[in-house]
């Protein structure tokens, strides 16, 4: 064979301040090489890790006649220490899938496999056949009807047609393969279902053309200096409804020294749509430039990963004499003493407005102050859609401006559903326009411990007022309970306590079962292996291990629950993604079929104007976003 050639897979990660945790080695890729290129040799990234995390190592790699699929993930993670592990899923000759899986924490940068040598040997050479297959291996697009055809070895009497999912790390891939087996089937992986951090899976035979499409999804809402873009970033994934296709929208505002990025990914019911960029107002001081796109032609297609395909860097300017405060500010005026900024020469007017975005995802009015050349109030030149989201604006004082108490409480600990708690708030805030008062309260009880998580403040109302207690998981599995208030008066948000939730639980002791389940309920982190065993209530079958994301209303905290399931249940939330004044998205495992449901985006933490969130120090958003991403060249 050729000598070895050499993979990059860069990553650029801020070390994270705290206590001592592991750096690992970090990066994900997924390419196609001919096999005589084998072995491969790679380098990577590195990333700090969450305290309590290992280093994992993930490589799989199909062999298929003359060319190769590799696939390469390196990262932290919560899973336990695994020894270095080579599974041979379907021996060759003909198609054949191996992997390695590792996890450690005896050192720094213990996941430091850097060749494809550590799965050893691949097939080896045979006698060739009678039968020819088309060879191919294609990501998100059918196999060509010319595909390349194969000898196949001797023996061998099917040609395989099949599409793998590989999903984690950073891997979204849906993959077309074809090529020779021995016998019929369609069971590549041999029953595997997890591959190190990836889940995979595997389907045969004809697609219609209705079959649903995948597409990149989550939201993102950050601000950010100048000088850090362009900016990168990896997403989620989803699987749409037939007939929808896959949407970007990215909105970019730019203020002097500071940037705001909105953006939302996902599927949409719109027409297809080339992809657009608008400049809605050019700069120097404020500007306003959108990017929008609707496609149908692939699996993730609406593959946007940067601000490149619509942000360049300012032209200098000469500076002027007016100097005027610059500021974003979510849900809350700018402070007063608003860094001031020198505007552009002959720029006459300071700028004091408020945006309203709505839509894909994203629920945000944003307060602008910033350096105009003339008096206006019309930063999207008339605009009032931006992709998926639907955009407005208003300036000048705010006189009609609801005022509302105000307040986060996040506790861990046991019987929240039995004793009243506090939910005082001292502090008030004062509404932006076309926002109301609201107070919500989410209760998560597996038993020995429980969570209480309420916001109060300014929000907007996705219908008329309303107040009301939901049970969205009750006994004899998970308590799942919220309450909930939408409301336009003056300081209206003012339940003192969690009675208003607690009055409508029932409280009817458990008859013991027979099924024992790990119980914990916990707050960024992992529930560990050495949980508390509960015994179950009578009639439960099975057990739940899950993920919660929540955001909004001033917090935004990833939870790990363990716990009773009730009888013919999977899901604590049943699709529920609006909680109240707080977006929640759930991922479980489901013991059937082992996946998990679609996360959305979870972004890097704004800047400290965008109280009161990020007061608390925790990232924005449901789905995993990295600022920058991994940055992958071969």
């Amino acid at each position: 064979m050729s000598p070895a050639p050499l993979l990059t897979v860069l990553v650029v990660t801020a070390l994270l301040p705290g206590a001592r945790a592991l750096q690992c080695q970090k990066g994900s890729i997924e390419t196609v090489r001919d096999a005589l290129e084998l072995p491969l040799n790679w380098t990577a990234g590195q990333e700090t890790c969450v305290e309590g995390q290992g280093c994992q190592d993930t490589l799989m790699i199909i062999e298929n006649g003359h060319q190769v699929n590799v696939v390469i993930i390196k990262g932290c993670t919560a899973a336990e220490d695994q020894e270095a592990q080579v599974t041979r899923h379907r021996a060759g000759p003909g198609l054949s899938v191996i992997s390695y899986h590792h996890v450690c924490r005896q050192a720094d940068f213990c996941n430091a496999v850097s060749t494809t040598k550590a799965l050893g040997d691949l097939s080896t050479t045979t006698a060739p056949g009678t039968l020819r297959c088309p060879v191919c291996f294609s990501r998100g697009q059918p196999c060509p009807e010319d595909s390349r055809e194969h000898i196949c070895p001797a023996g061998y009497t099917h040609c395989y047609d099949g599409v793998l999912k590989l999903r984690g790390g950073g891997i979204f891939s849906t993959l077309r393969v074809q090529g020779c087996l021995p016998r019929p089937g369609c069971n590549l992986f041999n029953g595997t279902q997890t591959i190190g951090v990836m889940d995979v899976s595997e389907s045969c035979g004809p697609r219609s053309d209705a079959q649903p499409l995948e597409c990149q999804k989550g939201t993102l809402e950050i601000v950010k200096g100048i000088s850090e873009l362009p900016l990168r970033w990896t997403t989620g994934h989803q699987t749409c409804e037939a007939g929808e296709g896959c949407q970007d929208t990215l909105m970019i505002v730019e203020n002097g020294p500071q940037v705001y990025l909105a953006l939302s990914k996902g599927c949409t019911a719109a027409q297809d749509q080339e992809a657009s960029v608008m400049e809605h107002r050019l700069g120097p001081g404020l500007s306003v430039v959108s990017y929008s796109l609707v496609c149908r032609h692939g699996n993730f297609c609406n593959g946007l990963a940067s601000t490149v395909p619509l942000w360049a860097p300012p032209p200098d300017t000469a500076p002027g004499t007016l100097r005027c405060p610059v500021c974003f500010s979510r849900g809350q005026p700018c402070p007063e003493d608003s860094r001031e900024h020198i505007c552009p020469a002959g720029y006459t007017h300071c700028y004091d407005g408020t945006l309203s975005l709505r839509g894909g995802g994203i629920f945000s009015t944003l307060r602008v102050q910033g350096c105009l050349p003339r008096p206006g109030c019309n930063l999207f030149n008339g605009t009032q859609t931006i992709g998926v989201m639907d955009v407005s604006e208003s300036c000048g004082p705010r006189s009609d401006a609801l005022t509302c108490f105000q307040g986060v409480t996040l506790q861990s600990g046991s019987g929240f559903n039995q004793d009243p708690e506090d939910w005082s708030a001292n502090g008030k805030q004062t509404c932006n326009v076309g926002e109301v008062c609201q107070e919500t309260l989410l209760l998560i009880d597996v038993g020995p411990s429980a969570i209480l998580a309420g916001s109060k403040g300014c929000g907007v109302a996705r219908g008329q007022e309303s107040q009301g207690v939901s049970i969205h998981s009750r006994p004899p599995g998970i308590l799942v309970a919220s309450y909930s208030r939408f409301c336009s008066s003056n300081l209206c948000n003012n339940a003192n306590s969690s009675s208003v939730l607690l009055s409508s639980l029932q409280r009817a002791p458990p008859v013991p079962g027979d099924v024992q389940c790990p119980a914990c309920v916990q707050i960024f982190g992992s529930c560990s292996s050495r949980s508390t065993l509960v015994t179950c209530p009578k009639s439960v079958t099975h057990c739940y291990r899950g993920n919660f994301q929540m955001f909004g209303g001033g917090l935004s905290s990833p939870l790990t629950i363990q716990g009773c399931m009730a009888p013919n249940s999977a899901s604590l939330l049943n699709r529920i993604q609006n909680i109240g004044i707080f977006s929640v998205t759930e991922s479980f495992e489901n013991k059937e079929a082992k996946k998990a449901k679609n996360f959305q985006l979870n972004s890097a933490a704004l800047c400290a104007c965008l109280a009161p969130v990020w007061r608390l120090g925790l990232a924005l958003g449901v789905m995993s976003f990295s600022l920058p991403a991994n940055l992958i060249s071969l």
